[in-house]
């Protein structure tokens, strides 16, 4: 039996469950345009049927392989048949084309409100020392490139009309735990793109950005890394993660924009936690679910934050210690 894995709620799933039926009226993205890249297969593949049943009114199916776009529309129609599907053979690093569809899209339907970015590749498992520095940023450039290829795409094409995009990005929970060896390149590049993507929302105030891990799932590309890699856990059924997504896209989880969330994790106990997620705004770097530097700031302009300083033995806050310098 595997050890317990690690998490931020008490309660976990393997299996999809009541609150994140993308049925829900809760849930519903009925009126939205759904960009899906990586739709060929794996999570890309079960998300498009997630997003159908949630009553979304266009699905944008990205992906390399036409006969795979094409069994991805045939589980769609399956039990979704009114839903409208396009789908584009695309390279997501190939910028001038991915503008190019994203243009088309937003021409046809009006703009692009949703886009669950799941293209992904891994990059050989092998030691860092091994590693071919000819061909390691082949991984770099698919993930990071490719991810800010579909970012400015979107963006772009929305323009100033549409300025509004939820953007939820698929990521690994390897970059959160120790090194784990053989999976440098693939976790570094994914560490990349996480940072890439929260310096894009900055920039870029209409983009609600989510990082979320949706576990290791029974795809292609699992099925390549337990080649040389003893998988911790799997879920057998891709409707959990997938029907994560339709809720995290949903009002209900937009306190967790900006945030890294595991798919995993009890959408109530997530809800139930929100003041503790979000932080104050009198004290930066408060908060939970998002990259920091732990123990980082307790100290603005000379003076502590609340909760930072240990107190005195009065129980006033230690004041900050003055330095003279002769």
């Amino acid at each position: 039996m595997p050890p317990p894995q690690p998490s931020y709620t008490k309660v976990t799933y393997n299996a999809t469950y009541p609150a994140i039926d993308p049925t829900l009226p809760a849930l519903s993205t009925a009126g939205k345009v759904v960009v899906i890249t990586g739709a060929s297969g794996g999570i890309g593949h079960a998300a498009a049927g997630s997003f159908a049943a949630s009553g979304a009114k266009a699905l944008i199916l990205l992906g390399r392989r036409a006969d795979a776009l094409t069994e991805t529309v045939a589980h769609v129609r399956a039990t979704n048949n009114d839903v409208l599907t396009h789908t584009y053979i695309v390279d997501l690093c190939d910028s001038p084309t991915v503008r190019a569809v994203m243009a088309a899209v937003v021409q046809e339907h009006g703009g692009i409100d949703i886009l669950v970015h799941s293209a992904g590749v891994l990059a050989p498992v092998q030691p860092l020392l091994t590693a071919d520095p000819a061909t390691f940023l082949d991984g770099y450039k698919t993930t990071v490139v490719g991810t800010l290829s579909v970012a400015q795409a979107v963006v772009l094409a929305n323009g100033e009309k549409h300025p509004d995009v939820t953007f939820v990005n698929l990521t690994t929970a390897g970059i959160l735990f120790p090194p784990f060896p053989g999976m440098g390149a693939y976790v570094s590049s994914k560490m990349a793109a996480v940072k890439l993507l929260e310096a894009f929302a900055a920039e870029n105030k209409g983009v609600r950005l989510h990082n979320v891990h949706p576990g290791f799932l029974k795809t292609d590309m699992s099925a390549q890394l337990a080649r040389t890699t003893k998988l911790p856990f799997e879920y057998d059924d891709l409707s959990l993660p997938s029907n994560f997504l339709v809720w995290i896209v949903s009002p209900e989880a937009d306190f967790l924009r900006n945030k890294l969330v595991f798919a995993a994790w009890d959408v109530e106990e997530l809800k139930a936690r929100k003041a503790e997620i979000v932080g104050s705004s009198e004290r930066p770097g408060s908060g939970e679910l998002w990259f920091g530097f732990k123990g980082f700031p307790r100290y603005v302009g000379g003076n502590p934050l609340p909760g930072t300083v240990p107190p005195t033995v009065d129980g006033s806050e230690r004041p900050p210690a003055k330095r003279s310098h002769s």
